[in-house]
């Protein structure tokens, strides 16, 4: 269960926070921010946001729907959206299932700002984010930039590649400041789609590397062979059955694709996190962001930001350790550490 506070009046200790948070995001006279919320929201942080807009002399509104996906299928939600400068999602219940929606595309694709928020304050404290975040974020898209060919591998027996030519390059840096942009709070992390059918070779989710979804990191390796751009066969012990299920869960043959990939730059983040925090919505965040992991995930990639096909109802976020990244000729990381010039720790 989330532990979440048991008044709103908490809110009003975050104010602060959300205020300096509010103006990275560009909030000011003039601007409209709209919290989108559910039965399951944080009370506290739709009490801070609105606090936050306030001060900065912007107008708030919030709008509550049932903890479903109901409400995708509302013009009403939709108009709404795009009725404002910056829409903040405190959809606790859904994940990420509300990005990945033509509601969400289509308020983007109007120029509406977005921002997802999670995770517990502490988190948001421990990571609020700090240029030099953004600054490896427009490095690590330099980057994905120079070939469309990525190539992973590890000690463990991963080795596999992808190819994205022509999809968008993406970063995240925590705060989302510009026309049709949107970012979770917090983050530190890049990303592409493949192209579906690209992804060609062998993933081993090896001891230690972190199933969200499960919120358990991985006690026996597992061998996940891909073909095509999809899962073809998962391997291994306990943590495999579990996965495996999982995915048959779905009953959609889209669950297997490859959704996005790409690395982690956040030196702040903890990868423990998880375990100690999981249940009360934290830790994600950490292991997505990590410093040096290799994040892959699969299912849903139907996203104005990631220019993917894939409109599975069905998400499945890996963040491991240890593997090795070369984008072209020029190889990004070693065993989990950069070696290239841009991220370098102060």
């Amino acid at each position: 269960m989330r532990r979440v506070p048991t008044t709103s009046a908490a809110g009003a200790e975050l104010v602060p926070m959300f205020r300096d948070h509010m103006k990275l995001c560009g909030v000011g006279p003039g601007q409209t921010v709209m919290a989108f919320t559910n039965t399951h929201s944080n009370p506290a942080y739709i009490t801070a946001l609105m606090g936050a807009v306030g001060v900065l002399g912007g107008d708030f509104f919030q709008i509550m729907v049932a903890a479903d996906d109901s409400w995708m299928k509302s013009r009403t939600i939709v108009d709404a959206w795009k009725g404002s400068d910056l829409v903040v999602g405190f959809l606790a219940s859904m994940g990420s299932h509300w990005i990945y929606s033509d509601a969400h595309n289509e308020a983007l694709e109007a120029g509406v700002r977005s921002l997802m928020i999670e995770e517990p304050e502490d988190h948001l404290r421990r990571l609020f984010p700090i240029p030099e975040i953004r600054k490896r974020g427009d490095k690590s898209v330099e980057y994905m930039a120079t070939s469309d060919i990525m190539r992973v591998w590890s000690d463990a027996g991963s080795d596999f590649s992808v190819r994205y030519t022509g999809r968008p390059l993406g970063s995240q840096y925590g705060y989302t400041d510009t026309p049709g942009r949107w970012d979770h709070w917090p983050s530190g992390q890049c990303g592409v789609a493949p192209l579906e059918d690209s992804a060609e070779g062998t993933l081993i989710v090896d001891a230690g590397d972190a199933l969200l979804p499960l919120g358990k990191y991985v006690e026996q390796p597992i061998r996940i062979q891909m073909r095509e751009g999809s899962i073809i066969s998962i391997d291994g012990g306990a943590d495999a059955r579990l996965l495996k299920d999982f995915f048959e869960n779905a009953k959609d043959k889209r669950a297997y694709g490859l959704s996005h990939i790409g690395w982690g730059y956040e030196h702040r983040a903890n990868w423990n996190a998880l375990g100690l925090r999981f249940w009360e919505g934290g830790g994600v965040m950490d292991t997505e962001s990590y410093y040096g992991n290799m994040l892959i995930a699969f299912g849903a990639n139907f996203f104005r930001k990631l220019g993917g096909e894939n409109r599975a109802n069905f998400r499945f976020d890996i963040p491991t350790r240890n593997h090795s990244i070369a984008i072209g000729d020029t190889q990004i990381i070693d065993r989990g550490s950069f070696v290239v010039p841009g991220f370098e720790l102060e």
